[in-house]
């Protein structure tokens, strides 16, 4: 199969094919099927780079003891909307998803709920986490290593609107280079200690009206276009019902990698659904 390639798989045998493979390195099946969801957003966000193309990266990890399968973070200390979190070298996905929804439990009752979480790797984005802080309505933002963040804010529509460093700089877009506010950046150099992230969220209703928000952040959304870093409601619903539709597009070099692994655990490879061949191991 040539390099260039791409065939599209149903993102429920994507999701069922990868559950396996973690469970075949030490996840439990219900934190397995979180962290393939987990990638499989990236995919139906439009940033296959970031997608389940990764699974054998996070694969190799656990395997190799750089990343423990089994650890879910432990909390250090906690005040009213304060949580420090060691994440004990656990999956970062798994990690930083559970201070999301430590942050959102915060922020339900104080108006604010912050996390800072050390002990886990770095992440090439943590769009989806700040996604899921979003979602409530909350406003949520993320802050970590090498200056990376990301900012969520819930929208009338239902999907939030996005902003990424890592989306910035994935797949077709990595030449452009992401804007990084030097606000965002004293924030992470300063807040969050080295190799650490600092999540951050915020109840709307306790600031303003929703319809007081949701007016501003249509007139500030309407202005916008597409572009390197940036996730607008509408653009991403077409993306899902795509993904949703037509399958996942998973190029033939990360299909090939997967496929291998799959073999290292004898896990049934599922067939692409647009008519394509599932490779043979070794092909």
């Amino acid at each position: 199969m040539s390099a260039s390639v791409t065939h599209r798989y149903g993102l429920d045998d994507l999701r069922r094919f990868g559950a396996a493979m973690g469970e075949a390195v030490g996840l439990s099946g219900p934190r397995s099927l979180a962290l393939v969801s987990h990638l499989l957003w990236f995919d139906a966000a439009g940033a296959y780079s970031l997608g389940i193309a990764t699974l054998p990266t996070w694969l190799e990890a656990m395997l190799t003891g750089r990343v423990d399968p089994s650890a879910t973070g432990r909390v250090t200390h906690e005040r009213t909307a304060l949580v420090l979190l060691d994440g004990e070298q656990g999956p970062a996905p798994l990690v930083l998803e559970r201070a999301a929804r430590m942050a959102v439990e915060k922020a339900r009752d104080a108006a604010v709920g912050m996390v800072r979480v050390v002990g886990t790797g770095p992440m090439d984005s943590t769009a989806a986490v700040a996604a899921q802080i979003a979602i409530g309505p909350m406003a949520g933002a993320v802050l970590g290593p090498g200056r990376s963040w990301s900012l969520a804010l819930p929208s009338e529509g239902g999907l939030p609107m996005i902003l990424d460093t890592g989306l910035a700089a994935s797949g077709e877009r990595r030449s452009a280079r992401p804007s990084r506010p030097q606000g965002f950046w004293a924030a992470s150099e300063v807040l969050v200690p080295e190799g650490g992230w600092l999540l951050l969220a915020v109840s709307v209703p306790a600031l303003e009206s929703l319809a007081a928000f949701d007016r501003r952040l249509a007139e500030v959304a309407g202005g916008l276009g597409e572009a390197p870093g940036r996730l607008l409601p509408d653009a991403w619903e077409v993306r899902r019902r795509e993904a949703r539709s037509w399958g996942v597009a998973v190029g033939a070099s990360a299909w090939k990698s997967l496929v291998e692994w799959a073999g290292r655990f004898d896990v049934e490879v599922p067939a692409a659904i647009d008519g394509g061949p599932a490779p043979a191991l070794g092909s």
